[in-house]
C-alpha cells in the first residue's frame, strides 16, 4: 500500500535533516520540560503547572518571551496586563490549581502543553502553520483555519511518519518528528535566527 503523500513529505524532511537538526529537534521538548521544571522549582509549583502556564501564554509569543512571561507570571502570583487577556485568565486558573487540560481547549495549545509535560515522548502533535506547510511540502501554501478535523488529519500525518521512521530503525515520537522537521524547515527556508525559539 502506498504511503500518504503528506506523510511522505514529512518523512522526506526528516530524512534530509542534518545530524545537528535531528538532535536539536529530538531535544526540543525535553529542553522545554527542563525549563518548566526549573521555573517550577524556583517558585514552588509543580512542573505540570509550569508547563500548563507556559502553554497558556504561548499564542502569538516567541519561545523566549513565552518562558520569560511564564516565569514572571508565576513569580507574581498572576498578572492582569502585559499579554492577551484570555491567556492570562487561563494561566491564572492553572496557577490556582486547575488541571491544565481542563483549561487549555484549543488543539494547538493543549497539544503544546502535552508535548512539554511529557518531554516530547508522546503521540500528541503541536500543529502550527509550519507543521502544516511541511506536510504540504510548501512554505507558501495557504494555511486554512485548522478546524478540529483538519488539525486531527495533520497530527495523524506526523504519527504515521513516526511509525514509518520507527519501523526503519529510527526511535522517534510524533512530537519529536514535528520538532525535527520544524528545525530543519526553518534552516532550509529562513535566515539564521528568523524563527529562533518560536512555537507558532
Amino acid at each position: 500500500m502506498s504511503t500518504n503523500p503528506l506523510t511522505r513529505n514529512v518523512t522526506g524532511v526528516y530524512r534530509t535533516a542534518s545530524v545537528e537538526h535531528v538532535q536539536a529537534g529530538q531535544d526540543w521538548y525535553a529542553d522545554a520540560y527542563r525549563i518548566a521544571g526549573s521555573i517550577a522549582e524556583r517558585h514552588g509549583v509543580s512542573t505540570d503547572t509550569a508547563a500548563g502556564i507556559i502553554a497558556a501564554l504561548s499564542p502569538l509569543n516567541s519561545w523566549g518571551a513565552n518562558v520569560t512571561l511564564a516565569d514572571r507570571f508565576i513569580a507574581a502570583g498572576g498578572l492582569n496586563e502585559g499579554y492577551l487577556g484570555v491567556g492570562l485568565t487561563k494561566a491564572q486558573k492553572i496557577l490556582d490549581g486547575a488541571a491544565p487540560l481542563t483549561v487549555l481547549k484549543s488543539d494547538k495549545v493543549s497539544n503544546f502543553y502535552r508535548c512539554i509535560a511529557t518531554a516530547g515522548i508522546t503521540d500528541a502533535v503541536c500543529v502550527d502553520r509550519h507543521a502544516y506547510s511541511i506536510a504540504h511540502a510548501s512554505r507558501t501554501v495557504q494555511v486554512p483555519s485548522l478546524t478540529p478535523s483538519r488539525y486531527a488529519a495533520i497530527a495523524e500525518t506526523y504519527r504515521r511518519a513516526a511509525r514509518i521512521l520507527s519501523r526503519q530503525g529510527v526511535k522517534v515520537s510524533p512530537a519529536q518528528v514535528q520538532a525535527v522537521t520544524w528545525v530543519s524547515w526553518r534552516s532550509r527556508y529562513w535566515s539564521a535566527g528568523a524563527f529562533d525559539l518560536k512555537v507558532s
